[in-house]
């Protein structure tokens, strides 16, 4: 590769935030899942430990085969927007959406409670991993250049840090802020003002970033490979 194309496929400052945005936005609504769901369900929803532990147990096993699944809808995905970044759009209300509902407590009781937050927790998470799937998918297509592309993962880590801090230093103190001694109020305010800054960020990223290298090597057949 020439040093003219190197040069030609340097990206530009605002689209390496753009591209950190991505990460930012998915850690600050999923660590909120991973650092207070448990707290959540059994304090403040008013589920048993066990049936929170294993509704815990049950999303973990549907997380690994959805992820498969999603990396196989990118990999097929044309569309005017590239193959990755469509996905910021058509899926960073749903993600936040869900996430929302997932920390909000309904009036209802029994078993009707549990449908509940599996439903809405197995939902966040297929939407989380249909979001997070493009953001490193992407990666490759936003430029040729193999020392940009470094910078740019450098970028969403330092952003997915941003995401993780914000969740897991400022929840608490904001579900107090706004619940008044309600957790359950507080919560669902909480989660809800992450959720609008996450879809800010997600919209940012796909209205900036741009792929540019999306050739792709010919796939082949699963019966071929299964034959040799």
């Amino acid at each position: 590769m020439s040093n003219t194309t190197l040069l030609s496929d340097k990206v530009p400052f605002h689209r390496r935030i753009s591209y950190a945005l991505t990460d930012t936005s998915g850690n600050l609504l999923y660590c909120i899942i991973g650092g207070y769901l448990l707290y959540f369900y059994t304090d403040v929803f008013g589920l048993s430990v066990g049936v929170a532990g294993t509704l815990l147990l049950l999303t973990r096993l549907i997380d690994a085969i959805d992820a498969p699944i999603w990396g196989f809808i990118i990999d097929h995905t044309k569309t005017k927007y590239g193959q990755s970044r469509p996905y910021f759009l058509w899926l960073c209300i749903p993600f936040a959406l869900f996430t929302v509902l997932t920390f909000t407590t309904p009036q209802i009781d029994g078993s009707w409670k549990i449908a509940y937050a599996t439903i809405t927790y197995i939902l966040a998470g297929i939407s989380y991993s249909g979001i997070a799937t493009p953001i490193t998918s992407i990666l490759p297509n936003l430029t040729r250049n193999p020392n940009e592309r470094v910078i740019l993962n450098s970028f969403r880590m330092v952003g997915g840090n941003i995401g993780n801090f914000a969740a897991v230093t400022f929840t608490l103190p904001l579900v107090a802020f706004f619940g008044g001694g309600n957790n359950q109020k507080g919560f669902t305010m909480t989660v809800g003002l992450f959720a609008v800054i996450a879809v800010i960020m997600f919209l940012i990223a796909f209205v900036d970033l741009k792929e540019i290298n999306t050739e792709k090597m010919k796939a082949i057949p699963v019966k071929k490979v299964s034959k040799q």
